[in-house]
């Protein structure tokens, strides 16, 4: 009929009116979003050019405050508003403080100085107190009696000594190296202490006197280090080159020791050879022992024993 209105097809679709809100909800967002943004890059922009500003017055105030510190130091002006010289307000210290903190700066200094003055106190203290003998003798001998009884043979020496130091006092001592295959050829250690004893011994003036065994005279070389006692005594029958016989005598009661000494024993004198000490040194001391001998010989001469 005409006057009917033609109505829509059923596959066709009305214009909604929540889809244009929502075009228009997303339209509106994306305007406030992009203003936002504007302000944003602006205040970016601002703070970033504020920031430029004060450090090029920062540079500007520190070229300034230089070139018055430079004309201050030149003398060219004599003061400036630019240039603070703030003086940090002097610390007041107690006397315990002083004290203190002189210490802590000076503890190394402080630490080298004690030890000296302990090294010094020592070296003092050993000269003071160490005995100075008149002369002292070497007693080279695989017996242990022999050492442990040394002091009775050094009470009988010092009868028949002298005080060449001039101390007031008579005194002789021993020097006692256990010299024998048992212990200079055991290696290690100890064969290599006994040696450099002999050795240092035999570099020193401290013993020209010397006791030998049997069993030590394989580890000396008697021609080469005594004396001949055929040529200072040549008269006493106990002289045999460099030895002077005294194991077939009662040396050993005159000298105060338990049991006789052991075959083949033999007085020695070393021969006053320059080493480690002075050649006018060595002659010193050869001096002396040569004396104590020669008040030992008669001795043994009177006393001597015969084999049967």
């Amino acid at each position: 009929m005409q006057g009917k209105e033609k109505q829509p097809e059923s596959g066709e679709k009305k214009p909604s009116g929540s889809v244009s809100a929502l075009r228009n909800a997303a339209e509106i967002e994306a305007k406030r979003a992009r203003e936002a943004e504007l302000r944003e890059r602006k205040r970016q922009a601002a703070a970033e050019d504020a920031a430029y500003h004060a450090r090029e017055e920062y540079a500007k105030e520190l070229a300034e405050e230089k070139v018055d510190l430079i004309r201050l130091k030149q003398g060219v002006i004599e003061d400036s508003d630019k240039v603070f010289r703030e003086e940090a307000p002097e610390k007041h210290y107690t006397l315990l403080q002083r004290i203190g903190n002189w210490f802590y700066h000076a503890k190394w200094w402080l630490g080298i100085a004690s030890f000296l003055v302990l090294l010094g106190a020592f070296l003092i203290y050993d000269i003071v107190t160490r005995e100075n003998p008149d002369l002292s003798v070497l007693l080279l001998s695989a017996s242990n009696e022999l050492d442990y009884e040394s002091p009775q043979l050094c009470s009988w020496l010092t009868t028949m000594s002298e005080d060449f130091n001039g101390d007031g006092e008579v005194l002789v001592k021993s020097v006692y190296i256990p010299v024998c295959e048992a212990t200079m050829d055991v290696g290690g250690n100890t064969g290599a202490a006994y040696t450099t004893q002999l050795y240092v011994q035999f570099q020193s003036d401290t013993c020209m006197l010397v006791l030998v065994d049997a069993e030590s005279e394989p580890y000396l070389e008697p021609d080469e280090m005594f004396v001949s006692m055929e040529k200072l005594y040549p008269e006493c029958p106990l002289a045999d080159g460099v030895k002077l016989h005294v194991d077939q005598t009662n040396f050993a009661s005159l000298a105060g020791l338990s049991s006789p000494l052991k075959e083949g024993s033999y007085l020695a004198l070393r021969k006053p050879e320059e080493t480690m000490n002075t050649q006018l040194e060595m002659q010193e001391a050869y001096r002396r022992a040569k004396a104590l001998l020669d008040q030992i010989v008669p001795q043994l001469q009177e006393t001597e024993v015969t084999q049967e």
